[in-house]
């Protein structure tokens, strides 16, 4: 069909159980204005500087993981 072809991409990115302020899943987005993360239970909302920070978010995540599977939790 005409028009449903907008560029964007059609992936989605969750970061599950880590949202500040409820513990809900993150759903990471891009609009015009740049990329942002937002909770899907309680809608916090946080503007990401760039894909720099989202990488800094992710690979912290990915120590904490890590940290709590050699600690046993």
């Amino acid at each position: 069909m005409k028009g449903e072809d907008s560029g964007m991409s059609s992936s989605i990115m969750l970061r599950l159980k880590s949202c500040p302020r409820c513990r809900g899943d993150l759903l990471l987005e891009r609009d015009s204005w740049g990329r942002y993360e937002q909770c899907i239970q309680c809608g916090y909302l946080h503007d990401l500087q760039g894909l720099v920070e989202v990488r800094q978010r992710q690979s912290q995540e990915g120590r904490k993981e890590k940290w709590s599977t050699l600690r046993g939790q």
